[in-house]
């Protein structure tokens, strides 16, 4: 069983209370360190009575560690505690936004992106999340926003399920789109049924103030895996809807100007985190959140460095 598995079966069997020190103990004898057990960010101040998230109760999503692995979604096993560590940093000036003084308006909603395909950002989306997860007193929401490719809702086995874009265009609640995972404090919500209106759909005051719902309790941390900026009309619309950005940028491969034609698209006012994905381990002497960069346009990216053979 991998370091990642034996994270997952502790999770399970803790479900979604609070651990106690003698499980925190016993997670570091497992030697499991690709998941966290003691907060890593700022202490939260969101209530710890948060009502549950609305969902559906017919059916569960397993995370299958094998299925993510398969993916290229998750990292191999000798690389699980190196890349573990860089998102406990990557997480940090996120949660920084989501509580005390530097909360943001719609903070706890975070908007994963790129500027252009396969540059990693849904292997974000992914390890963020099962980061954030881990987080004492959080539920994490992972909504797959990339309604044209839909690569979560395919892993996830939802495709023809209720989700986003149902949301807006039928109407439906989250009682009939959300679904609950085996890991205590994830849950899923996917693309939908596919619908040629979509960016309309996104763009609607329904959507947005739906997600306004979700996020309305600080306890909840909605992350949307959403398109690359430069491809679909889509993707400015998704990003739109979040208080932060994430963009993953492919080390040594995206052309800079991408970089500066995508971030034009993101509002001025919106602070935008940066992600620097495959990171050659050899060309670099240590991994980490080194500054953020917000407000104004960017003439050197700074961020985060991840290493590894990631593209999703």
């Amino acid at each position: 069983m991998s370091i990642v598995e034996q994270a997952v079966e502790m999770l399970q069997r803790v479900g979604a209370q609070r651990p106690s020190d003698h499980d925190e103990d016993g997670a570091r004898k497992l030697g499991i360190r690709s998941v966290e057990v003691r907060d890593a960010g700022p202490k939260s101040d969101a209530p710890t009575d948060a009502i549950a998230v609305p969902c559906r109760g017919d059916r569960t999503v397993r995370i299958e560690i094998s299925t993510l692995r398969a993916a290229g979604l998750v990292a191999p096993q000798d690389e699980e505690r190196q890349l573990a560590a860089e998102y406990r940093l990557i997480k940090r000036p996120l949660l920084a936004g989501m509580t005390g003084e530097d909360r943001l308006p719609m903070g706890n909603v975070v908007i994963v992106t790129s500027a252009l395909p396969n540059e990693g950002k849904t292997f974000t989306s992914v390890n963020l999340a099962l980061s954030l997860a881990l987080e004492r007193d959080r539920q994490v929401v992972l909504v797959d926003g990339d309604v044209a490719k839909a690569q979560l809702t395919k892993l996830w086995g939802l495709d023809g399920e209720p989700g986003l874009l149902d949301l807006g265009a039928m109407g439906l609640g989250f009682e009939q789109t959300i679904f609950k995972t085996d890991y205590p404090s994830l849950f899923v919500l996917p693309a939908g049924n596919k619908n040629a209106e979509a960016t309309e759909i996104l763009r609607s005051e329904r959507v947005a103030s739906l997600l306004a719902s979700l996020a309305g309790d600080p306890r909840r941390i909605v992350l949307i895996d959403a398109p690359p900026l430069l491809v679909t009309s889509e993707a400015a619309v998704v990003t739109s809807l979040g208080g932060q950005v994430v963009m993953v940028v492919k080390a040594a491969d995206t052309p800079h100007e991408a970089v500066l034609r995508a971030v034009e698209t993101i509002a001025e006012d919106k602070p935008v985190n940066f992600v620097l994905n495959q990171v050659d381990p050899l060309q670099v002497h240590g991994y980490g959140y080194y500054g953020r960069y917000s407000y104004g346009r960017p003439d050197d990216i700074s961020g985060s460095s991840v290493s590894g053979p990631n593209t999703k």
